[in-house]
């Protein structure tokens, strides 16, 4: 970027570059730890958040989140199911979600709140970032004695991703009978497994609202509305709900690598959300790094920002290569057919706690070691397995599939 006069700039301590999960929670955590900071989001779509519904563990915020991270959970529940390879397990797990609309909101109320002095701007494209200063397409400038670049993947992870997907397409109903479980149903796979691990996954908002998932785990990342679509309608007949609906849609195509960097490798660029890396690559979820990176981020001058994020880097480095071995045991050893008894074995044999430490991406090595030691899926030859560790293959060749768009995946 060229330089530019700094005075016709407007100047904020925190600029945070995109409107969705990573930069709300980012926005929240300082506006609670530091009052009295500066605050600009900038979005180029015309409201934050996008569509989506977070989800997470009670056990994914820490204790000095708690506070500010009540506004933000909308439903809350103190168990949740999972149905898989007819095995069923309820889990004494809290958990929780938020949905994009709600979620805006919070955030919106936060920014607004003691100060004039913080700015949401929308409809804004960022058309160059450094790590001082954000030039928008129609010509404004906004300094930040901090930038975060919080967009989405860069392109080249596209380009040269190696991995599979988690993708999913919900429809959130409306029902005109109560809906049979007041817990969620985290995983459901009665279906046809021929896509890579499938399964429903369904949020009972209310007795009869309920949000209903048709989620795979696959080599490619080619999604269909009126597939899912039928594949949903099925469930809910074998549900016993007849009659209802669509209140609401949603899907996402999230990344799940086999290899590639850990996250916050991206310095000296401050990078935040799928962009910094800060997601589960075993699950392609985001919430619980996206969380603590605000939690960091929040609670730490300004001064001594980049050190501690290298240190919370570090700290979740040997997760992140766990996660992405799983990745290659599950797209490149396991066929789509028998995905379905690593899950099995899975929920079967760790306890609670691991469980929850593994989503929340806190696992330790006697986790991962009780996570890999057992009895192999069907078709999984170890030699294959070991082999793989020294030279992953990129499976979008070959699934002979190409990576999904930036539009494509949801940040």
């Amino acid at each position: 970027m060229k330089m530019q006069d700094k005075s016709t700039a407007d100047h904020f301590d925190y600029v945070l570059v995109g409107g969705g999960l990573q930069n709300g929670l980012l926005a929240l955590s300082i506006r609670h730890h530091q009052p009295q900071a500066t605050v600009a989001i900038i979005e180029r779509e015309e409201v934050l958040g996008g569509n989506h519904t977070w989800s997470f563990h009670d056990s994914d915020v820490p204790a000095s989140c708690q506070t500010w991270m009540a506004a933000v959970t909308e439903s809350k529940w103190p168990s949740y199911e999972v149905r898989v390879g007819g095995m069923r397990r309820q889990l004494q797990l809290g958990y929780g979600t938020t949905s994009s609309q709600h979620f805006a909101n919070v955030v919106t109320a936060a920014m607004s709140i003691e100060t004039t002095s913080n700015r949401i701007y929308t409809k804004a494209v960022a058309k160059e970032v450094t790590s001082e200063l954000v030039s928008l397409a129609d010509g404004r400038l906004i300094y930040g004695r901090v930038v975060i670049d919080s967009r989405g993947p860069q392109r080249s992870f596209n380009e040269h991703f190696a991995g599979g997907y988690q993708k999913f397409w919900g429809f959130e109903i409306k029902l005109e009978a109560d809906w049979p479980c007041e817990h969620p149903i985290v995983m459901d796979d009665a279906m046809d497994q021929s896509d890579g691990f499938r399964f429903m996954y369904t949020l009972p908002f209310e007795p009869r609202r309920v949000l209903v998932e048709d989620t795979r785990f696959s080599n490619s990342p080619q999604l269909g509305r009126e597939e899912c679509l039928e594949n949903v309608t099925r469930y809910l007949r074998e549900m016993g709900s007849p009659a209802w609906t669509i209140c609401r849609e949603e899907h996402g195509v999230l990344p799940m690598p086999t290899s590639g960097n850990p996250p916050g490798n991206t310095l000296p660029d401050l990078c935040g959300g799928y962009r910094g890396g800060w997601f589960h690559a075993a699950t392609g979820y985001s919430f619980p790094l996206a969380l603590v990176f605000a939690d960091v981020v929040g609670t730490t001058p300004l001064e001594k920002l980049a050190p501690a994020l290298r240190k919370l880097s570090s700290q979740h480095a040997g997760q992140a290569k766990f996660a992405r071995l799983l990745n290659r045991l599950l797209f490149d050893l396991v066929k789509p057919q028998t995905r379905y008894q690593i899950f099995r074995r899975f929920y079967r044999v760790l306890s609670e706690p691991r469980i929850a430490r593994f989503y929340g991406h806190r696992f330790g090595w006697f986790d991962a070691f009780r996570i890999v030691v057992g009895i192999p899926p069907r078709g999984l030859r170890p030699l294959n397995f070991l082999r793989s560790l020294s030279s992953p293959r990129r499976i979008h060749a070959i699934a002979k599939t190409s990576p999904p768009s930036l539009e494509e995946v949801s940040a």
